[in-house]
């Protein structure tokens, strides 16, 4: 792990966390999360060129991979490997963002 993160990174971390915060915390639903996270990932061209640190890219990537994954009630089947219920996703981005709070407060 580095001893530390760019401004940058600092700084546009801050959206993911608390957009994931906001939805771990039930203030928003799972489909009201997707459609911020993506529409904010779509619009973000620090993310998008890859600006982040590798450690904290790598992080945001499997993030991404994470929701990707997921799938709805109706569409979740368990016995498909390359699916999750929206429990997984919670506790994945629990997980995640721990990680990412780390980083965002190192100097």
């Amino acid at each position: 792990m580095v001893n530390y993160i760019k401004l940058l990174d600092k700084i546009n971390l801050q959206k993911y966390i608390y957009l994931i915060d906001v939805f771990l915390c039930n203030e928003i639903t799972v489909s009201c999360f997707l459609e911020y996270f993506l529409q904010t990932r779509r619009e973000d061209n620090y993310w998008l060129t890859s600006s982040f640190d590798d450690e904290v890219n790598s992080i945001m990537d499997s993030i991404f991979l994470d929701i990707d994954e997921y799938n709805p009630e109706e569409l979740y089947d368990p016995n498909d490997g390359f699916n999750i219920s929206e429990e997984e996703l919670r506790i994945r981005l629990d997980n995640k963002v721990s990680l990412l709070k780390k980083f965002k407060y190192l100097f």
